[in-house]
């Protein structure tokens, strides 16, 4: 029977009345409610109230994790959502059965099933959006870590002055809303001006300032990704999300993951062959690729967890 599956982002509810084979029957979207949490549950169950019928159950994906007892929230964007049981919260509200999965695994479980990672073991997903999120499949499951925590990207470290003790996590250098400002800052525009969209146009046309924004973004992108992939030897790395159907972001995150094999091993002033450093470069070249489901994945990954109870 249909599934009325949930992608619940900072700024929009999509959602979709599905087959069990992931057939989109119809789907809209909705902003999401940040202001109290009487708005936002009375939302999601207007929606579903108007998307019922001949659907058996309702699947969730949203940003946040579940805390060890799986049930409890930690959420990230809401604090009215911070230990609310998200699941038993919507099933007293629809009389249907719920799961909830995280957005990150929600998106790597989709591309692993229907997209770009179908046949893979062993897989990274990297989401990227308005920020930057992740999903690991070991094995041919869903790996979550003994703290139902793990795949935190985000928290990764993409650059460091070490003289200096200061680091920088790479979930602040690939939040879209900094590169935005930067993009502002750089063009002495307001930022209300300047949208993603106008972005990706003024790269394409050459703007310095634009490429230059971006390829900071693509680098600390392809840092996460190269650390992740050279710890886990894994068959592939998927980087799907919205941003993710953009070209541009494809080709610079792989520019930069050549480059950063190319000059791993260098040292100014010093053979590292005399070393003993000797290293087959395929070892640190991995295969990434786009994704195919991009912002469509989440919708699939917590398809894929409504039917299987797990991912």
């Amino acid at each position: 029977m249909n599934k009325l599956v949930f992608d619940i982002g900072a700024s929009n509810i999509k959602y979709a009345v599905m087959t069990e084979n992931g057939e989109i029957l119809s789907r809209s979207s909705y902003p999401t409610p940040r202001d109290s949490f009487d708005n936002y549950f009375d939302t999601l169950e207007k929606i579903a109230n108007e998307n019922k019928s001949g659907v058996d159950a309702i699947a969730m994906s949203t940003n946040g994790r579940m805390r060890v007892d799986g049930d409890t929230y930690r959420a990230y964007t809401a604090d009215f959502l911070i230990g609310v049981n998200l699941r038993e919260e919507m099933e007293k509200r629809t009389e249907l059965p719920v799961s909830v999965e995280n957005d990150g695994f929600s998106s790597a479980i989709g591309e692993w099933w229907k997209g770009a990672g179908r046949g893979s073991k062993n897989m990274l997903a990297i989401v990227l959006g308005s920020g930057m999120g992740g999903g690991l499949i070991l094995n041919g499951k869903s790996y979550r870590g003994s703290k139902l925590n793990s795949a935190m990207v985000f928290c990764m470290i993409s650059s460091s002055d070490i003289d200096m003790a200061k680091y920088r996590a790479s979930g602040v250098e690939t939040a879209f809303l900094m590169l935005l400002y930067m993009v502002s800052m750089g063009k002495q525009m307001n930022i209300a001006e300047v949208t993603g969209q106008k972005v990706f146009e003024w790269a394409a046309a050459g703007d310095e300032i634009c490429l230059g924004a971006l390829e900071k973004y693509y680098r600390a992108v392809a840092v996460t990704i190269f650390n992740s992939a050279a710890l886990l030897d894994l068959d592939c790395v998927v980087i799907t999300g919205g941003l993710a159907g953009q070209a541009m972001v494809i080709e610079g995150i792989k520019r930069n993951l050549e480059d950063i094999a190319a000059k791993l091993f260098q040292i100014e002033g010093i053979d590292t062959s005399a070393l003993g450093v000797a290293l087959d470069g395929n070892d640190i070249r991995f295969d990434v690729r786009a994704g195919e489901l991009t912002a469509d994945a989440n919708l699939y990954g917590a398809l894929y967890k409504s039917l299987n109870g797990v991912g």
